[in-house]
C-alpha cells in the first residue's frame, strides 16, 4: 500500500497498495471465474458437509492425499504431517487456535498440502478432503494461508473471514435471532431480488451495561472489518512461516513490520480512548491485579461460549507459575540484548521484532522464546475443554478477536516498550536530520473541522444458520443453481446482522510547497492528540508514540510553488467495506453468464484497513487533535516499488517490493523526542484540527 515507512497503522495493511486510490482493475477470464466460484462453494456453510448444490464425484468423495503423492510437488515434505494426521486428527470436537503450539504441525503441514499441490485438479481434491475431514478452523486458516501464495490464486477474493465465521465477531443473540428466522421458515419477510432478506439487529457487548469504562469502547474494539484485518496480517505473516522459496518474509522487513503495526494500534487505540474522556492505556503487570475485565458475548460454534473475565484479575497463580518464569527469564535475555548490541538501527529493530514475536526469522528462539506468545498463554483463563483437558481458547487465542479485549492493548503497551528502550540507545533525530534543504510548506489548507458519525453495516451472516437438504423447487432460484446453497424449502435467503459502525465524512487538504528544483520527494501526514483527558497540552517529548499515519506517496515537485491537494479517499492503504457474501455470488454469478466484468482490484484488498476506522470518534463539541505534515527527500527502496508483483491481484507478501520507500516505519516518530525544537524544520507542519461527532455514542439497537 503505502511505504515502508508507511506501513502504517496496521502494517501489512498499509504497505500494498500505491501512492494513489484510484487503482487500476483487470477483468477475470473464464478460468478465474471457474475458481472463484470454488472458493465460494467451498466455504459456505463451513460446519456443514452435504451443502454443495453440484455434487463432487467419486475421485473427490473417496480421495486421500497420502494415497496420491504424485498430486504433489516435494511430497517427501508432506510425509511428517500425512503421519501425524492419521494417527491423531484433528476434527471439529477441538477448539483450534493457531497460537496453541499443539496445532503448529497441522497448521504449517495442511497449509503445505494446499501449496505443493501440482496443478487445479489436484488442489481441488486436497481442499475437497479437507473440507470434509479436517477441523473447520484449521481448514480456513491454512487453505487461506496457502492460497495467498498461490501464484494460480492471485486476485481470488475470499468471503469476510466475519461472513465465514460470524460465531466470532456477533453475539450470541444475533446468531440465535438468526437461527430461529431459519426455522421459523421466513414468515412475514420480504423477498428482495427473489430471496428472502432478514435483518437482524445487531449489538456490541456492552448493550446489556458497561462491564467497566474501557466497555465504552466496544464500538472500536469489536468492529468486525478492524478485527478481520488483524486477523489476515496474521495469515500473512504467520509467526511460524518462513515464507515460500523466493517468496520469504524477511524480504518485507517481517520484524520492523511487526513492531509497527502494533505501536500504532495502541496510538489508534489511544487517540480513540481520549474521544471517550479516557487517558493512558493501562499497563499490564503480571504480578499484579488486572483492572479491566471483559464479557464478549461470544460463543464457538460447539455451542461453548468464549471466556470471560472479571473485573480486577489476577494472573499471577500457581497455574500460571511456570509461565510467569519464562516471561521473566526472556525478557532478562531480550533487555540484555537491547543494552549490549552493537547492531545498527535497522539491524537491531529487525532482530527484535522477531524475537518479540518468537517468529521463524528469530535469530534464537531457544534464548528468546516468544513474549508475544506468553503473555497470550498468561491470559488465556479458558476452562478446560476437550478430551485432552485442555483450556477453552479465550479471546486472545484467536486473531480476529484479540482486538476486542482492552488486555491486549495494555499487553502490547509492555512489548513495544522493548522497542522504545532499543530506540533511546540510537542518537535522537535532530535538525539535520530533518531539514530538506530548499524546500518548505509554506502553508497548509485543511479543514477546520472534521465530522465523524455512526451508520448502519449489513454482514451476510447466513453461515451462521444449518440449512437442510434441498426438497422444494429450485429451478426457478437462479443463486441455487449456481451452487449457493442458502436456501429454505427450495428459496433463497440471506441473513444480515446489521451494526451501527463509526465513519467520517470525507476531507481533503492543500499544501503550498515551495521547492528550488525540480525533484523527487515523500508527504506523509500523521493525526495526533493535542491535549490529554484533563484538557493539558501534550507536549512532543511525551506526546511522539501517540501520532498515528494516515497517508504516504511519493510526489514529482517542481521549481517553484506546489499546490498539493489530497482527498482522504486517495489515502493509501485504506480500503472500501467488503463485498458480502452473497452479491459475491451474485457478481461471479453475472460474469459467469452474461457480459458482466468481474473486476480484480484491490479496492477491497485483505491486507488494507477499513477507510471509516481513519479518525476517531471525536466529541459531539469537537475534541482536538493535530495533522502533522512532512515533506521529505525520496529515498528509492532497495526493490522498486512493484516490480516483483502485480499490485492490481496481490498485496505481494514476501515480494520485497510492498513499499514505496526506504525510510524507517513510523518516521519521524521512530525514535523517542528529547528536544522537540528539532522538528522546527520548514518542511514540517503541525497543523491544529477538532474532530466533531454528528451523534451521541449509543448502543445499536
Amino acid at each position: 500500500m503505502k511505504s515502508i515507512a508507511a506501513v502504517v497503522f496496521l502494517g501489512v495493511a498499509l504497505v500494498s497498495f500505491g501512492s494513489s486510490r484510484h487503482l487500476e482493475s483487470k477483468v477475470a477470464d473464464r478460468d478465474f471465474l471457474v475458481k472463484q466460484t470454488f472458493f465460494l462453494d467451498i466455504l459456505q456453510h463451513i460446519y456443514q458437509d452435504d451443502v454443495f448444490v453440484k455434487k463432487y464425484g467419486d475421485t473427490y468423495v473417496d480421495y486421500k492425499p497420502w494415497d496420491h503423492l504424485s498430486d504433489f510437488k516435494h511430497s517427501e515434505e508432506l510425509a511428517s504431517f500425512f503421519s501425524l494426521w492419521q494417527h491423531h486428527p484433528v476434527h471439529d470436537d477441538e477448539v483450534f487456535s493457531p497460537l496453541d503450539q499443539r496445532y503448529v504441525d497441522y497448521a504449517h503441514g495442511l497449509a503445505k498440502v494446499f501449496y505443493y499441490a501440482k496443478d487445479w485438479l489436484a488442489f481441488t481434491h486436497a481442499v475437497y478432503w479437507a473440507r470434509m475431514h479436517v477441523n473447520k478452523q484449521l481448514f480456513v486458516y491454512s487453505l487461506t494461508i496457502a492460497s495467498l501464495h498461490r501464484d494460480d490464486l492471485y486476485g481470488i477474493s475470499f468471503p469476510s473471514i466475519y461472513e465465514i465465521f460470524p460465531w466470532h465477531f456477533f453475539g450470541a443473540e444475533t446468531l440465535e435471532v438468526a437461527e430461529r428466522y431459519k426455522l421459523h421458515g421466513f414468515h412475514n419477510v420480504k423477498k428482495l431480488d427473489n430471496v428472502f432478506n432478514v435483518v437482524v439487529k445487531s449489538n456490541y457487548s456492552n448493550v446489556f451495561g458497561d462491564v467497566n469504562y474501557a466497555h465504552s469502547l466496544a464500538y472500536f474494539t469489536e468492529d468486525i472489518g478492524f478485527n478481520a484485518f488483524y486477523y489476515y496480517y496474521n495469515i500473512d505473516y504467520p509467526y511460524w512461516m518462513r515464507g515460500v522459496p523466493g517468496k520469504e518474509l524477511v524480504k518485507d522487513k517481517r520484524g520492523e513490520l511487526y513492531l509497527y503495526l502494533h505501536q500504532q494500534l495502541l496510538a489508534r487505540y489511544y487517540l480513540e480512548r481520549l474521544s471517550n474522556d479516557l487517558g493512558e492505556i493501562p499497563p499490564f503487570n503480571m504480578y499484579e491485579e488486572y483492572e479491566h475485565g471483559y464479557f464478549s458475548n461470544l460463543r464457538y460454534y460447539q455451542g461453548v461460549g468464549f471466556p470471560d473475565r472479571a473485573n480486577n484479575y489476577n494472573f499471577y497463580h500457581r497455574e500460571n507459575y511456570d509461565i510467569v518464569r519464562d516471561i521473566h527469564f526472556y525478557t532478562t535475555r531480550i533487555a540484555e540484548y537491547i543494552d549490549t548490541t552493537s547492531d545498527d538501527y535497522r539491524t537491531a529493530v529487525e532482530k527484535l521484532g522477531n524475537m518479540l514475536q518468537g517468529n521463524a526469522a528469530s535469530v534464537d528462539h531457544k534464548k528468546y522464546g516468544s513474549l508475544d506468545i506468553l503473555y497470550r498463554d498468561l491470559v488465556n483463563e479458558g476452562r478446560p475443554y476437550g478430551r485432552h483437558g485442555e483450556n477453552l481458547p479465550a479471546i486472545l487465542m484467536q486473531y480476529e478477536t484479540s482486538l476486542r479485549d482492552p488486555i491486549f492493548y495494555s499487553i502490547y503497551k509492555d512489548i513495544i516498550s522493548y522497542y522504545w528502550r532499543l530506540a533511546a540507545t540510537f542518537p535522537e533525530y535532530k535538525y539535520d536530520d530533518f531539514v530538506f534543504n530548499e524546500v518548505s510548506i509554506k502553508d497548509v489548507h485543511v479543514p477546520e473541522s472534521l465530522f465523524t458519525y455512526f451508520d448502519y453495516f449489513d454482514a451476510d451472516i447466513s453461515n451462521a444458520v444449518n440449512v437442510e437438504g434441498v426438497t422444494g423447487d429450485v429451478s426457478s432460484d437462479y443463486l441455487y443453481q449456481f451452487g449457493r446453497n442458502s436456501v429454505h424449502n427450495g428459496q433463497s435467503f440471506v441473513i444480515k446482522a446489521r451494526q451501527l459502525r463509526l465513519n467520517h465524512k470525507p476531507f481533503e487538504y492543500t499544501l503550498d510547497v515551495i521547492s528550488d528544483k525540480d525533484q523527487k520527494a515523500v508527504v506523509k501526514i500523521f493525526i495526533g492528540p493535542k491535549y490529554d483527558e484533563n484538557g493539558r497540552k501534550l507536549h512532543l517529548e511525551n506526546n511522539y508514540m501517540n501520532f498515528f499515519e494516515l497517508d504516504h506517496y511519493v510526489v514529482d515537485l517542481v521549481s517553484g510553488v506546489n499546490q498539493l491537494k489530497r482527498k482522504s479517499e486517495d489515502f493509501g492503504y485504506w480500503i472500501e467495506d467488503h463485498t458480502t457474501y452473497v452479491e459475491l455470488y451474485r457478481k461471479v454469478l453475472s460474469a459467469s453468464t452474461s457480459d458482466y466484468k468481474f473486476h480484480l482490484n484491490q479496492q477491497e484488498a485483505h491486507c488494507g484497513v477499513p477507510k471509516r476506522m481513519m479518525l476517531p470518534k471525536g466529541k459531539k463539541g469537537g475534541l482536538a487533535f493535530q495533522f502533522f505534515f512532512m515533506v521529505f527527500p525520496y529515498h528509492a527502496p532497495e526493490v522498486e516499488q512493484y516490480s516483483t508483483f502485480d499490485p492490481i491481484a496481490s498485496c505481494g507478501i514476501g515480494s520485497g517490493s510492498r513499499y514505496v520507500d526506504a525510510l524507517p516505519f513510523g518516521f519521524p516518530f521512530n525514535r523517542p523526542v528529547v528536544h522537540d525544537y528539532h522538528f522546527d524544520v520548514p518542511n514540517f507542519k503541525f497543523h491544529d484540527i477538532k474532530i466533531y461527532h454528528k451523534e451521541d455514542p449509543v448502543n445499536v439497537v
